[in-house]
């Protein structure tokens, strides 16, 4: 082209909306170094009207475009409403767009009048954040902040014409967060060398969102990604150095609040990993890892290896407003609603009387329950198939312990311990106690013992070698029988054992020595179980209806939760996989209702406080201990079974009934759950063993 031609020609930026037959404003560009102006109506009545904001502080307002002869007929706008047209026949409409005017009547554009998003509660403008990222950048450089409704984050979209490393991208990065407020501060960053555009040469945000969206990402990578490039997290190389120099945490060691994290950032990671969780109340323990001061980010990280995740990226579940709530549940992210889980009937076995005992599954491959017809069974847990059956002297209402997959033992009201082959219904071995077994003999950790608890009148706690079943000693606790299994306290070789005269002791599984000894004013049928793994807290429940909270040293009580019946359930604890001390138990009672606790730690871990999270009523009274059940994609559930024969399934996060309905006879017996197969079993007082399906 000619250069004299070249010379004559002009950049315009034009201006315009089809509802006024497009083009309305012209302005000439003279330098593309400052901010080009709107320009000047290219017909004289093309009329400007700004509609200011509410907020007196704002300079920015919506314009009007008006004209008496340029007029676009719109319907379902003139059709409804007179007052869009003047006296003088000027019709104005709105362009939706916020612009600032100067002084001598200059007007620019600012952003869009919908640029405004509601972000963990805070109003921002996308317009005005791109802004502020604007000054931070080189003059080659434009950015642009998009909106991801479904997952609720701000991603910042940088273009630079030339590539840049990761260290200058974090420089950058980190330049940016510092000049703009939290609620501003974007969730990614993504560096582009080119925007998309469309048809029209304008910025296709669509195809951009495109470009922007996550890749699938495991929930550790999101987590690490996030600290490298928000927070002053340092490398890990960097933070080995520093920990073989004896300086201060670094890297992994820091927690997420010494590395700079916010309940801000912490909502945000929450919001994003919690896409991949199966299990809502894994969402709310992540958050509260984040913002414990306690928990090393390796610790979180290691939460995260072991959290159920699905297999892809998102869920893609439309999330409501994520808020911290001041509610017992803590962090509360509303989804939509589920389906209803329901249970369905795939097989039942006869065992011609009662079937009280709590039922037994061994990894998965087999069932195995005993009744007081005195017939033990053994079942594929698939197809009900018996495997074995074992007819013992008399009665038998204590649970099934397995030792290996030939060998399993189990107490009868005839005062014996049997161990026998659950694969072909042999006696292995047979050992007098001397009273009613009812409680669960316990195979120690080191396999090399078994704890045995009983109504003998002499001693009622047997301690036998697990090879030979040889009585290595025995003794007596309190004044009457014990009912409740033993606790053993994993890596101290120790037990607690919880007797009916109300008496608790810590005794030692080497020499049976008794280490301290409680007593309860009333009868505890309940096992104890401790607060969290390698706690120094165990829990257990007086039938009187009280549950105590007592230390692992001593014994002594650091709490206690009152409730209106009688407590003949055992307590199972749902324990989070934090440091802050919060774990829930949930137990059935006499009064009809299902109780969930919190329990929460005083400081120095002294003293326990319980808060009721929700108490669900079933109809009748319950003496079987309930079962938690990890069920995708519900999360987890509470099986719960009362004496009318009502079974339910409840939702442990909301404490809602989700499902019942009722069995023909009256249940006493736990129930166990495989996961694999998705099944409950438990047994009833119509002489059957039922397996029920999720």
């Amino acid at each position: 082209m000619n250069p004299c031609v070249l010379l004559q020609k002009h950049i315009c930026n034009i201006y315009g909306i089809t509802e006024l037959s497009c083009w309305s404003l012209l302005h000439i560009v003279q330098s593309l170094q400052t901010q080009v102006p709107l320009g000047k109506p290219i017909e004289d009545d093309t009329v400007l009207r700004i509609q200011w904001q509410d907020d007196g502080d704002s300079p920015n307002g919506e314009l009007f475009l008006g004209s008496a002869s340029r007029r676009c007929y719109i319907p379902e706008i003139d059709d409804a409403v007179e007052t869009a047209r003047e006296n003088s026949g000027v019709c104005f409409r709105a362009t939706g767009d916020l612009v600032t005017r100067l002084k001598d009547g200059t007007l620019f554009y600012e952003e869009r009048a919908n640029d405004v998003v509601k972000r963990a509660g805070n109003r921002i403008s996308l317009g005005s954040m791109t802004r502020k990222i604007q000054k931070c950048l080189l003059s080659s450089e434009l950015v642009t902040c998009i909106w991801l409704e479904d997952l609720q984050k701000v991603i910042c979209c940088i273009r630079t014409p030339l590539s840049k490393s990761r260290v200058q991208q974090r420089a950058q990065t980190f330049d940016i967060l510092s000049k703009v407020s939290i609620a501003e501060q974007p969730d990614r960053f993504i560096y582009l060398q080119n925007f998309p555009c469309n048809v029209h040469g304008k910025l296709d945000k669509q195809q951009l969102l495109k470009e922007c969206i996550p890749l699938a990402q495991p929930a550790q990578e999101i987590l690490k990604s996030y600290l490298h490039d928000r927070l002053e997290c340092v490398e890990e190389t960097e933070a080995k150095r520093q920990r073989l120099e004896g300086s201060n945490p670094s890297g992994y060691d820091l927690s997420f609040r010494q590395a700079g994290g916010t309940s801000f950032h912490a909502i945000t990671i929450c919001r994003e990993i919690g896409q991949q969780m199966c299990i809502d109340d894994e969402q709310r323990h992540l958050f509260e890892m984040l913002l414990d001061e306690n928990v090393p980010l390796r610790t979180v990280i290691r939460f995260l290896d072991t959290a159920k995740l699905v297999a892809t990226n998102f869920k893609r579940k439309p999330v409501e407003q994520a808020v911290v709530s001041s509610c017992p549940a803590g962090l509360v992210i509303k989804r939509i609603e589920q389906p209803v889980p329901k249970l369905l009937f795939h097989w039942k076995a006869n065992f011609e009387k009662c079937v009280d005992s709590p039922v037994t599954e061994y990894e998965g491959r087999y069932i195995c329950v005993g009744a007081h017809s005195k017939i033990l069974r053994t079942f594929d847990p698939r197809t009900g198939i018996e495997q074995s059956i074992v007819r013992l002297p008399d009665r038998i209402e204590c649970k099934v312990t397995f030792l290996s997959e030939q060998l399993a033992m189990v107490g009868c009201y005839d005062g014996c311990l049997y161990g026998f082959n659950p694969q072909n219904g042999d006696i292995v071995f047979r050992v007098g106690i001397g009273g009613m077994i009812k409680s669960q003999p316990l195979l120690t950790a080191d396999g090399r013992r078994i704890i045995v608890c009983s109504y003998a009148e002499d001693y009622n706690v047997y301690c036998l070698s697990a090879e030979r079943q040889e009585v290595l000693w025995c003794l007596k606790i309190g004044e009457k029988p014990i009912f409740a299994s033993p606790l053993e306290l994993a890596g101290e070789q120790s037990l607690i054992i919880c007797t009916l005269d109300g008496s608790y002791s810590r005794v030692a599984i080497t020499d049976g020595s008794v280490e301290w000894t409680q007593k309860l004013r009333e009868p505890i049928f309940s096992t104890p179980v401790l607060m969290e793994p390698k706690s120094n807290i165990f829990l257990s429940a007086e039938v009187a209806g009280r549950v105590h909270a007592c230390h692992v040293g001593n014994g002594k009580i650091l709490g206690t939760y009152n409730t209106e019946g009688n407590i003949f359930s055992s307590l199972v604890v749902k324990t989070p996989p934090t440091l802050m001390g919060h774990a829930f138990v949930v137990f059935g009672c006499i009064d009809q209702h299902v109780y969930c606790l919190r329990c929460k730690t005083g400081y120095g871990r002294t003293s326990v406080d319980f808060e009721l999270l929700w108490r669900i009523k079933v109809g009748a009274p319950i003496y079987a201990t309930p079962s938690l059940l990890t069920v995708q994609p519900y999360g987890v559930l509470v099986w719960c079974a009362a004496t009318d024969g009502r079974v339910v399934l409840i939702d442990f996060g909301k404490g809602e009934i989700q499902w019942s309905d009722k069995l023909p006879g009256e249940v006493f017996s736990s129930a166990c759950y495989i996961e694999s197969l998705r099944r409950v079993y438990v047994g009833c007082r119509d002489n059957f063993l039922y397996c029920l399906g999720i």
